[in-house]
């Protein structure tokens, strides 16, 4: 055989193949109704309407109708798929045109989502088009929202897709993942970040929102500057990462976590503390993400709540000063829809104050005649330190589970002068330093739902290990060394959560939180005053809350938010040496609150913000104490009886008064008036918050 000869079947291939390739991609392409769930009509002109079934070949000049609650879903010959949601109207164009962009659909109302597959590797052009819009897309992931006014909602998932008016097609704008615009009749391009977990992007124009990437919903904020500074990703404030932020972080402290705090402006989604209270959120990240805040407070309580639990450990100790740094990162692994992320976080806090009996355990001397009347005063430091590690993965389209794993470590020390002013000779003075440690260590897992682009529903379980010592180091009366205490503690939390968040319109928000807390703990207790025990404690909490966010005009954000819910805490103290009975104890609280709050931008950088917390709590308490081996009945005070004798009543009204400046569209800094009108000193915070995007192009 000749040399040429031997090349001619591999050249009858290689041309076989490029003929197979070039048929291909010049094949008509075909759109199926590969799925019909639910009652959906379809109608062409002149033709009746009749009842859409999955695999019916769709031809242009098709009208697909969902409005009787019915779902399609629509695959193309060349890989593409179109979502058609309940509720919306969807005429089909001639994408078969090999034009340069291929007419596919007009939506006219409601919803679709669309996946737009590169074909041959190469750009796949379509158009597609609404009442007030045109959007020109080449591969990529977004979806087509329209209301009954014709106002379009174009969000972009992967890829970028361009937008034009119909009012003015020269006018147009570049949508990156990550990013949606708000088109309506007459009316400038609103470019913002849709919500879910991430807060706000750029703003524009009077209907300017903020939110994060995959999720539709629009939720209002500051009118930023979007034309001049088109590529931002974040707005620089939510109302729920600024004056509620130190409130959650120290209510995230103390375990049990403080209700109403934790469902104040419960509307609004905050990416980082989101994704660290239910790690699925964490998929809604597209590029990687850091933010740092630093919290300093002085003079006083250090924000409202922090000297309010519903039960259980808390820190209910008054504070001068308050160093709250935070650090959280999150970043999506290459194309494989997992996110990682975590956290770090400390929190150091301490005073110096005179206190009242009613701060601290008064001691020996509170069984003396002059009980209510003891001075003291003292100082007292604690410190946190936390960290956790989370991972998420999104399945599907709809679907994202997490799992994170955090712990934290805590010290604190103490030392306290208490005088009797007035006893029966000369005057009595007792010192106590002691020193406590908590270690704490919880996993959770999560799971989020996108019922639609317009709601999203996410639940999780926690599940906690507690332990915790408490002693004194000296203790004298009248400078005679006396028994020390102690206590040693250990037990565990289960906690279970649910919220359903979204948007009623391109203005209004809404958010409902439901949650229930169960803790239990065992303590072995050593007393100067009482014989060695040991203790159980029990509580559970069930609360509910709803929120409301609307966006008043481009500069005005109101939030109103109403929570209730109930706990009952349990204790029950035995002699260790002959298991009698000797302290009992049960308390059944009930809380209705409402929560009011206003954000003004006073200029593009300058805003301010108030906020007004009312809580009515009721509470039933049965307590008793019964005679040790030696006749003696001692109250302990217990941290899980918080109305206990000789325990004050939390405040009942709390405000937060801000004014913030922001420097770009990723540093802020905010200074916070916190008070309970007059329970306890108020407090002045500095919120400064940064936040760093890897990988941006």
């Amino acid at each position: 055989m000749c040399r040429a000869c031997r090349y001619v079947p591999w050249a009858l291939v290689a041309t076989l193949l490029l003929c197979y390739i070039a048929t291909a991609q010049t094949l008509p392409i075909i759109a199926r109704a590969v799925s019909v769930n639910g009652p959906a009509t379809l109608s062409s002109a002149g033709a009746p309407a009749f009842a859409l079934t999955s695999g019916y070949l769709l031809n242009p000049g098709d009208l697909v109708d969902t409005r009787g609650g019915g779902r399609v879903v629509i695959d193309l010959s060349d890989g593409s798929m179109v979502i058609v949601q309940p509720g919306s109207v969807v005429l089909i164009k001639d994408y078969r045109a090999a034009a340069s962009l291929r007419e596919l659909f007009d939506i006219t109302l409601g919803q679709v989502r669309v996946k737009i597959n590169h074909f041959g590797g190469r750009p796949n052009p379509y158009r597609m088009n609404s009442p007030t819009a045109s959007i020109a897309v080449r591969g990529t992931e977004f979806s087509i929202a329209v209301d009954s006014n014709g106002e379009t909602r174009v969000e972009v998932y992967e890829g970028a897709v361009e937008v034009s008016t119909l009012a003015d097609p020269d006018r147009k704008v570049l949508i990156e993942a990550g990013r949606a615009v708000l088109v309506g009749a007459g009316q400038d391009f609103h470019v913002f970040s849709p919500l879910a977990n991430r807060e706000s992007g750029d703003h524009g124009g009077d209907d300017s929102n903020h939110g994060h990437d995959i999720r539709a919903a629009a939720a209002p904020t500051h009118p930023a500057d979007i034309h001049s500074n088109p590529r931002a990703d974040h707005d620089e404030i939510s109302p729920r990462a600024t004056a509620s932020t130190y409130q959650q972080y120290i209510a995230n402290l103390s375990e049990i976590g403080q209700i109403p705090f934790l469902l104040r402006f419960n509307a609004f989604p905050e990416a980082h503390l989101d994704s660290l209270e239910n790690p699925a959120y964490a998929t809604g990240f597209q590029q990687a993400e850091a933010r740092i805040f630093l919290l300093p407070s002085f003079n006083g309580s250090g924000g409202s709540g922090q000297n309010t639990t519903a039960f259980g450990p808390n820190s209910s100790s008054p504070a001068n000063y308050s160093l709250s740094p935070q650090f959280s990162l999150f970043a999506p692994v290459s194309k494989s829809g997992f996110v990682v992320g975590g956290s770090l976080a400390s929190s150091r806090a301490g005073n110096g104050a005179q206190l009242s009996s009613r701060d601290f355990d008064p001691g020996l001397l509170a069984a003396g005649p002059n009980g209510p009347n003891l001075q003291t005063s003292g100082s007292a430091v604690s410190t946190f330190l936390s960290g956790s590690i989370l991972v998420a993965k999104r399945l599907g389209l709809a679907n994202s589970f997490g799992f994170e794993v955090e712990s934290l470590k805590g010290n604190g020390s103490l030392f306290k002068t208490i005088v009797d002013p007035e006893p029966p000779a000369l005057t009595t003075v007792e010192n106590i330093n002691s020193r406590s440690n908590i270690s704490q260590t919880r996993f959770t897992a999560g799971f989020e739902r996108d019922l639609s682009s317009n709601h999203q529903l996410g639940v999780f379980y926690r599940y906690g290990l507690i332990e915790a010592t408490d002693g004194d180091l000296t203790h004298t009366l009248d400078n005679a060394p006396q028994r020390l205490d102690s206590t040693r503690s250990s037990g565990h939390s289960d906690e279970f959560g649910i919220r359903l968040r979204g948007a009623l319109s391109s203005r209004l928000l809404y958010g409902i939180e439901a949650s229930w807390l169960g803790v239990a703990l065992n303590d072995d207790l050593t007393r100067s005053v009482a014989v060695d025990s040991h203790q159980r404690d029990s509580a559970q909490r069930a609360s509910l809350g709803i929120g409301l966010g609307y966006l008043l005009n481009r500069r005005t954000i109101l939030s109103f938010d109403v929570a209730g819910g109930s706990s009952r805490a349990q204790t029950l103290r035995t002699e260790d040496s002959t298991g009698s009975q000797l302290q009992i104890g049960s308390e059944n609280s009930r809380f209705l609150s409402v929560h009011l709050a206003l954000q003004r931008d006073l200029s593009r950088r300058l805003f301010v913000s108030a906020s007004l917390l009312s809580i009515l709590q009721g509470d039933r308490l049965s307590y008793q104490l019964y005679p040790d081996q030696f006749g003696n009945s001692v109250q302990i005070q217990d941290l899980f009886l918080p109305l206990a004798p000789g325990s004050a009543r939390p405040a009942s009204r709390f405000s937060d008064f801000g004014v913030g400046w922001r420097f770009s569209p990723d540093l802020f800094a905010q200074y916070l008036y916190s008070t309970d009108y007059g329970y306890s000193a108020a407090s002045h915070t500095l919120m400064l918050r940064y936040t760093l995007h890897f990988h941006r192009e």
